[in-house]
């Protein structure tokens, strides 16, 4: 028997022929492609946040000064301060609690965020303060998210997955000077505070077991 001819394969825009082996080859290269796009799509995509933001939704006139935004591994709810405390103090309202206390229930019970890490973080605005019970800032935003922290262990989050953060007034979310590099007056200077102004509470992916990372240096 004859060894049966491979039939080229003619490019419809060149008009050239092409082996048969050539053009299985530019399909799988491009398969391969697409899998590594869509890998590469997955592994960035953000945490899913949209069980809480339908709850807020449902719920917007409770929680219209309230924000939650997404990233990677995190959800992030920011909370304003006025909203929780009185100025210079650090206990939370009890009108605030009454608001935060189903939002939290119902986190609680969502079963994606089940073992997520919470992180409170404090936040003040740049008015110091200097009080027995509060040398400066630093101890202000510090009681604020360990209340907040307390709050939440209160309502069953578990407390082996909180921990706290202060930063004082070292990381404002708007900053205290305008475009051309002034500092802000006025309304515009006590607006740009009240933002500042907050506690942030994050909703982290939890990382890999400690016994999973390579020793560099003991």
């Amino acid at each position: 028997m004859s060894e049966r001819k491979r039939r080229p394969f003619i490019s419809e825009e060149s008009g050239e022929q092409m082996e048969e082996w050539v053009v299985t080859f530019a399909d799988l290269m491009s398969l391969l492609f697409s899998f590594f796009v869509l890998l590469t799509t997955l592994s960035t995509s953000p945490k899913n946040c949209s069980d809480i933001a339908r709850y807020l939704e449902e719920n917007r006139p409770l929680y219209k000064d309230f924000e939650l935004r997404n990233s990677k591994l995190e959800c992030v709810i920011t909370l304003p301060s006025d909203f929780l405390f009185q100025t210079g103090q650090d206990q939370v309202q009890p009108a605030a609690l009454t608001r935060l206390k189903p939002l939290f229930t119902t986190i609680k019970g969502i079963k994606a965020h089940k073992d997520d890490l919470l992180v409170v973080e404090g936040h003040t605005d740049d008015v110091p303060i200097k009080t027995a019970k509060f040398p400066s800032n630093w101890e202000l935003s510090s009681a604020r998210a360990t209340n907040v922290a307390s709050f939440l262990r209160e309502v069953g989050m578990n407390s082996s997955q909180l921990s706290i953060r202060a930063y004082a007034d070292q990381r404002p979310r708007v900053a205290y000077k305008d475009e051309a590099g002034q500092p802000l007056k006025g309304r515009e200077l006590q607006q740009v505070r009240q933002r500042n102004r907050r506690v942030e509470i994050y909703l982290i992916d939890q990382p890999k077991r400690i016994e999973d990372y390579g020793v560099l240096f003991r």
